[in-house]
């Protein structure tokens, strides 16, 4: 009991830290049909930024500019990269996507050295034990921030912004006759996404440790994830990288760890086989 007590409460933090980037993934999945594979990369340049550099500034200066870093990338690479090629060919946009988190992990190498670095959690390590459970600050800042982000996100989905994104999903075209501001939504989205990266890399930088390519891991774990519970709704999207966190977790406690990364790989493929819209998601129906 107390191995599956333990096992729940890791699932449930690396669940959360998938969740924030799917979130990420699935925000402007939901609005303009486009993949972001950079946004692991933009939260291990978060994770750098909080941990690697700025280091005389007070730790919530640094968090605040990873996160308006990682917000700052998300728009200026959709301005200045991505939208020209994605409005022609958006799978030619998802692929330059996967193209920039890779130079964005080859300059944090050539700047910050590729070699992986331990990075100390702004809440400290101290654990506490609950009954069976041990845990630590940093593992209840993660499900706490978390928490905290996707009901705001709640919120936003629910006012009248959220109408915005379900219209612009269903219809582009005529979203913008009824008089939505498409350009301006999609830039905020990017921005809101990036939000998310950054969350993201600051709360798993002290788990995983800092590297150049942690973002890679992030970036297709948390994708495989969205594609469990369903890329096409956020919710669904959430709670599909917490599922896999968790299958992750006790995978690894009750099998082998070493075939983790298998199980990752293999729920994705068996998703895309079974059932493509994602086990929580609902298969669109296109009226013509």
């Amino acid at each position: 009991m107390e191995t599956f007590v333990l096992l729940l409460a890791g699932g449930l933090v690396t669940g959360a830290i998938y969740a924030l980037v799917a979130a990420g993934y699935a925000v402007l999945y939901t609005a303009t049909g486009f993949v972001n594979f950079a946004l692991g990369a933009q939260a291990m340049v978060a994770g750098y930024l909080t941990y690697a550099a700025f280091v005389d500034l007070p730790v919530v200066v640094r968090i605040l500019i990873a996160v308006a870093g990682s917000v700052l990338l998300s728009v200026l690479s959709w301005v200045l990269i991505y939208r020209r090629v994605a409005e022609k060919d958006m799978l030619a946009g998802v692929i330059m996507s996967f193209g920039f988190s890779i130079v964005l992990a080859e300059v944090v190498q050539l700047v910050a050295g590729g070699i992986p670095r331990p990075a100390r959690s702004p809440v400290g390590s101290t654990a506490h034990s609950l009954g069976p459970l041990s845990i630590s600050n940093h593992s209840i800042a993660v499900l706490a921030v978390s928490a905290v982000l996707f009901a705001l996100l709640g919120l936003v989905l629910s006012s009248r912004g959220g109408t915005a994104i379900r219209a612009m999903f269903q219809d582009k075209e005529m979203a913008e006759t009824l008089g939505i501001p498409t350009h301006r939504v999609t830039l905020w989205l990017f921005a809101l996404s990036g939000v998310f990266a950054g969350a993201a890399g600051v709360l798993a930088a002290p788990i995983l440790s800092l590297s150049p390519h942690m973002g890679t891991r992030l970036a297709l774990i948390a994708f495989v994830g969205a594609v469990l519970g369903g890329l096409g709704t956020i919710r669904s999207a959430i709670a599909g990288a917490v599922l896999l966190g968790l299958l992750e977790a006790f995978f690894a406690g009750y099998i082998s760890s070493d075939w983790r990364a298998t199980l990752v790989f293999g729920v994705f493929i068996a998703v895309l086989v079974v059932r493509p819209a994602g086990v929580l998601g609902r298969i669109a129906t296109v009226k013509v």
